[in-house]
């Protein structure tokens, strides 16, 4: 039986070079600060998130609209428009999709920037509204919902669930116990109506937003919605003569 021939372990091996502790520091700190450079965090942010209109940037955290997020917005269709508009004036392949809205008024939707070639109506889903959402957020980017009922627990969690997957972006008018952010509007008066007379041209609101997360801090800002065109403004710092508050009572210029 032939012996196996040991290997000769006093045979120089390869020389392997020293790894230096300040190159490899100094490659870490380059890391880092790639990592948290102004540029770097701005491109994280709109990789999360989805740009609005520039009047409305004031009222968001990063002034952009949360991917996969719900956002509660109360009691104001001018402002859910105005922030759907965003995203859609941003990419002409971003989809819209408004559900359990049939008085959505599409002229308004259209003077806020939204096109009726890419928006999708489902105006009476009934109580499978939830099933409608899922469906669609497969397709579009952004969806209104006024739901005709709170929507259930489970219903809840599987509809965030399925916006999580898509990214989509639910915009609701209905109160959302888990909601990313809640925006409210107050103070809103009129503006054109003279001494009796005259036609309506704008309407000056406080916008308020708050949240979770980024958004504890409160954020308020002062908005022509709409404005002239239709659309919505920043407001000026001079408050216009001739108006007219929301209740219909008529304020001195």
């Amino acid at each position: 039986m032939r012996n196996a021939t040991a290997p000769d372990i006093s045979a120089p091996g390869p020389v392997l070079p020293v790894p230096d502790p300040g190159e490899e520091r100094g490659l870490r700190l380059a890391n880092l600060l790639e990592e948290t450079s102004p540029v770097a965090r701005r491109a994280r942010v709109e990789a999360a998130t989805r740009p609005v209109l520039p009047a409305l940037q004031p009222l968001l955290p990063d002034g952009r609209l949360p991917k996969g997020a719900v956002i509660e917005v109360a009691g104001d269709t001018g402002l859910l428009l105005a922030l759907a508009a965003g995203p859609a004036a941003a990419a002409p392949t971003v989809w819209t999709a408004a559900i359990a809205m049939p008085t959505l008024g599409l002229a308004a939707a259209r003077a806020y920037g939204l096109p009726w070639e890419r928006l999708l109506v489902a105006d009476t889903p009934g109580d499978r509204w939830s099933e409608v959402a899922s469906v669609l957020a497969g397709a579009c980017e952004i969806i209104l919902l006024d739901p005709p009922e709170p929507p259930r627990p489970r219903e809840l969690q599987r509809l965030e669930a399925r916006l999580r997957t898509t990214g989509t972006t639910l915009l609701t008018t209905t109160p959302w116990p888990s909601a990313t952010l809640r925006l409210t509007t107050g103070n809103a008066v009129w503006h054109g109506l003279g001494d009796g007379h005259g036609a309506l041209r704008s309407r000056t609101i406080d916008a308020h937003c708050t949240g979770r997360g980024r958004a504890t801090r409160p954020r308020t800002t002062r908005l022509l919605l709409p404005d002239e065109t239709g659309s919505v403004s920043a407001a000026p710092a001079a408050v216009a003569t001739g108006t007219v508050p929301a209740t219909g009572t008529a304020v001195a210029g």
